[in-house]
């Protein structure tokens, strides 16, 4: 097969390089180990391949997650392999299956402080919106826990791959959300106390705001369900090539009064590490390979 036509603005969106092997990596899967045909440029899937499952790993009962949340064929999620809204269905659906393999996957991660996991969803917003947020904003992956303390707490995990700043779209309702300062954003923001003063002309900027509204949701929901959770914590992951999300999660750190476990950035490596040293069968040591052959770029 083919690998297809590569975007020739790649360098211009992304200086690092990243994009653009990124995007060649993925086109290279499709055609060498996929062996199906491209559609327009070598990252897409055409739509019979796509509606047949083939950008997520074929066990674990992914693909029918996908299509419980999302039936009909969409083409940024089913067919570019480049996006990052698949993959938070490849890295973290099997986990459904084994619940304790996640719990300690997820210790290694939060400094042992998991004593059990009690419910995991790909693409979720609590509702109603108006409660929390008030806006559309979901995790990629929605974890509910029992804390060693016995308290109940929560884990939004938001998946990125290639992504880097988010503009914010004009007249929208996040831009007038952002500028209004009695909006959920700010409220929230001052209430959980999570933030150092002087910080929020930083934290609604570009590079900032995704990080921080994924951030927030998970602590209206604490604020707003107090009497159910007592924890939260935000996890952002990426590639270790997305120098981008590296310098935001250091500078984004900064910005916290405390991060006990409330942020946590992790790389794919780390995660794809941390899960070979806690794998116990062949299934699992499949879908890791997956998982490395799909995502990490090694040259």
């Amino acid at each position: 097969m083919k690998i297809g036509p590569q975007y020739s603005k790649d360098r211009l969106t992304d200086t690092t390089g990243f994009l653009e092997k990124a995007r060649l990596h993925q086109s290279k899967y499709r055609a060498f180990q996929l062996e199906v045909p491209f559609d327009g440029y070598g990252n897409y899937l055409t739509e019979k391949d796509a509606s047949a499952g083939l950008n997520f790993y074929d066990d674990f009962k992914i693909f029918q997650e996908v299509k419980k949340r999302y039936p009909r064929y969409n083409r940024p999620l089913y067919s570019n392999m480049l996006r990052s809204e698949h993959i938070g269905f490849n890295l973290f659906a099997p986990f459904k299956t084994d619940l304790e393999f996640g719990k300690k996957v997820l210790n290694d991660l939060l400094s042992g402080q998991i004593q059990s996991l009690d419910r995991l969803e790909i693409e979720y917003a609590p509702k109603p919106s108006e409660k929390y947020l008030k806006d559309k904003t979901s995790f990629d992956t929605y974890i509910e826990y029992t804390h060693i303390d016995n308290q109940k707490g929560i884990i939004g995990i938001e998946v990125k791959y290639t992504e880097h700043d988010y503009k914010l779209k004009k007249n929208s309702k996040q831009e007038m959300d952002i500028n209004n300062k009695n909006s959920k954003y700010y409220l929230i923001s001052e209430r959980c106390g999570l933030y150092k003063s002087n910080t929020i002309d930083l934290l609604v900027s570009d590079k900032f705001r995704q990080v921080w509204r994924n951030q927030l949701l998970g602590e209206s929901i604490v604020l707003e369900d107090f009497d159910k959770f007592k924890h939260f914590t935000s996890i952002t992951m990426f590639p270790k090539g997305n120098v981008h999300f590296i310098e935001t999660s250091n500078e984004y750190i900064n910005m916290l009064t405390n991060n006990k476990d409330r942020f946590v950035p992790v790389t794919y490596e780390n995660f794809l590490s941390i899960c070979n040293k806690h794998k116990s069968n062949t299934r699992t040591e499949k879908w890791l390979k997956y998982l490395d052959d799909r995502y990490i770029i090694k040259d």
